[in-house]
């Protein structure tokens, strides 16, 4: 029997609120402000710090295929999730336990073992991607799926702005490393109170399942995606997006070393970031569902293309507190529209295999590009490494609007460029 009306709208509900708290604990233990710093304060250099986002990037990519093999062949999706999500939140208090009795005597191992948590936690996210895209896709609404993402990723960014006064006051009032302690375990108490959320979703089974295969047949399926013309292009243009955004890793520190920016004020940047994020989501997800996901990706990219100028040309503090508000509209923008626009382009039959064959591609360059960035960082600089950036972002740019049509609607942009 298909989901009601009734469903549909209670899924709605409790998917939107375990995205928002999944959101909230990611904010915690952002990979983009707060572990740079954790990492940094261990005795971090750029180039472990690059790691951060290279692990990260790994994760959530190469183990892909392998989730949307498994998803396949289940009926319930949902079960998958329930099963390896675990895997994906519990790091967090790992986290928390590591700051609390590691690092005091020994900073080097604690900074190897939460990179390896990272690891776990991310190969576990990377895993179910797959299985959650191929749930979202089964229990929300196709007409409000680019709302659902909006809805989760703007009130998990709104709530993280209350995470992020709150890392701020621990960061503020607890000396290290008992200050990053109390934010991963905050981190992992959200993230369990979503898994409840996540729980109570409600799916009805699929009538048939594919026949399982070997791995080495399976993953023959790439072929197959790398054929679809469209979809190969979108893989492209992900592809140099993420040669592009590496930058982002890099700002905290750039920022602290070129103006002298206290350590505190690193939780303000993530709260500015988490205000741009939030609010900007409840406009991108209803443009996306109008007018095609497709223009939400042209703002995301344009406004990358502005903010590494303002790192490049700004001359105070002032510059570094846009450019976050710039992060936030780009994460909304990507968290919005690369989403909902995969779902749209993969065929309903491939769903999971477009999802694993992506995130596999992708995962690659998105592994060496902050590990490249990083290097760069160190031999040229950071202003460099800004350069190279803007120049990959120009080019994608004009490579997606120009390569890459938009199943719903792309009669806007044949006059462009």
């Amino acid at each position: 029997m298909p989901l009601s009306e009734r469903d549909y709208r209670w899924n709605f509900f409790v998917d939107s609120i375990d995205f928002a708290l999944f959101s909230l604990g990611m904010t915690f233990g952002s990979i983009l402000t707060l572990f740079p710093l954790f990492a940094k304060n261990l005795g971090a250099g750029n180039v472990e710090i690059g790691l951060i986002p290279a692990i990260a990037n790994l994760g959530w990519g190469i183990p892909a295929i392998l989730g949307a093999k498994v998803s396949e062949r289940a009926r319930r999706k949902l079960n998958v999730v329930l099963k390896f999500t675990l895997g994906e939140r519990l790091p967090y208090l790992f986290m928390a336990f590591i700051s609390f009795f590691v690092v005091p005597y020994n900073p080097k191992l604690a900074l190897y073992l939460s990179l390896f948590m990272l690891g776990i936690a991310t190969f576990s996210m990377g895993f179910l991607g797959p299985p959650w895209m191929s749930l979202i896709e089964k229990v929300i609404h196709p007409a409000r799926r680019g709302s659902y993402f909006a809805m989760g990723n703007g009130l998990g960014a709104l709530m993280g702005v209350g995470g992020a006064s709150l890392a701020r006051y621990f960061l503020s009032n607890y000396s290290f490393p008992k200050n990053f302690g109390y934010s991963f375990l905050c981190a992992g108490i959200a993230l369990l109170l979503s898994f409840i959320f996540l729980a109570l979703t409600r799916e009805e089974p699929d009538d048939e399942v594919k026949e399982d295969v070997k791995f080495s047949e399976y993953i023959k399926g790439v072929n197959l995606v790398l054929k679809d013309r469209n979809f190969r292009n979108y893989i492209l243009s992900r592809i140099l997006g993420a040669l592009a955004g590496s930058y982002t890793s890099f700002i905290v520190v750039f920022a602290l070393r070129k103006f002298s920016i206290p350590d505190k004020v690193v939780a303000d940047f993530t709260g500015i970031l988490l205000v741009s994020q939030g609010i900007s989501s409840f406009f991108f997800g209803p443009l996306g569902d109008r007018v095609g996901h497709k223009i939400t990706l042209i703002i995301g990219r344009s406004l990358s293309i502005f903010s590494l100028l303002l790192l490049l040309f700004g001359n105070s503090s002032l510059f570094i507190y846009i450019v976050f508000i710039l992060i936030g509209l780009i994460n909304s923008s990507y968290m919005v529209g690369d989403l909902a626009i995969t779902l749209d382009l993969a065929p309903k039959d491939k769903k999971e295999l477009y999802i694993g064959v992506l995130n596999l591609l992708i995962a690659p360059f998105s592994f060496l590009s902050p590990l490249m960035a990083g290097k760069i960082s160190d031999l040229f600089g950071y202003e460099t490494l800004f350069l190279i950036s803007l120049l990959i972002g120009s080019f994608n740019l004009i490579f997606l609007i120009k390569k890459v049509k938009d199943p719903k609607k792309d009669k806007v942009f044949e006059n462009i460029v």
